[in-house]
């Protein structure tokens, strides 16, 4: 293990400018309780702002806590962030099949007609690789994100598969981002949450 001097040394910066689909990592020395060791999907990056939401922050809660609509829904709902934590957002992989929803990606979309979203995933076998439900979400304001990656808190890189974006299964997801971009950023994946115990 290399020592903190050395990791202070190193750059965490991808040099990749953000943008819908693309993944915000948190770096590994931020105190901020609420996005320590966070990894973020940007669902919109430009002029006016920027918002997303956070994949490995889990509630311990059943998604019919949260809904009129009931049905088996097998995956964890995620704290998406600080904002409008009293509201349920979700991404699904139904395109424009649901009525209202914004493209994110080829492949992901967000929000639309709720109604009509929870009676697709009823007919499905597994709801939860078509859906993904967060309460609440993160938003930046004009230019702070790109003030925040010019301070290096954030190392933007991309997904390899839908996978990584719609399963709620993994509690290391921090971890997975970080070593499948390798070099420098496989050291900082290493680095202990707290740097006295290097």
């Amino acid at each position: 293990m290399k020592n903190l001097e050395t990791l202070l040394d190193l750059d965490f910066d991808t040099k990749v400018k953000p943008s819908p689909g693309s993944i915000l990592i948190a770096e590994p020395f931020t105190n901020d309780d609420y996005f320590r060791r966070s990894v973020i999907l940007i669902c919109e990056y430009n002029e006016k702002g920027s918002f997303g939401f956070v994949l490995n922050n889990f509630l311990d809660i059943d998604f019919n806590d949260l809904s009129e609509e009931t049905m088996e829904f097998p995956a964890r709902v995620s704290v998406g962030g600080p904002v409008d934590i009293n509201n349920l957002y979700y991404l699904h992989t139904y395109g424009d099949e649901i009525p209202g929803s914004q493209k994110i990606t080829d492949l992901l979309y967000l929000g639309g007609d709720y109604k009509i979203l929870i009676q697709r995933l009823k007919r499905e076998k597994y709801p939860e690789k078509r859906a993904r439900f967060f309460l609440g979400y993160s938003g930046w304001s004009e230019k702070q994100l790109d003030d925040e990656l010019h301070t290096k808190s954030w190392a933007v890189t991309y997904p390899t598969s839908l996978d990584d974006i719609m399963d709620t299964s993994r509690d290391d997801i921090w971890h997975h981002f970080l070593e499948d971009m390798g070099g420098k950023f496989k050291i900082f994946s290493k680095f202990p949450l707290n740097p006295s115990n290097n």
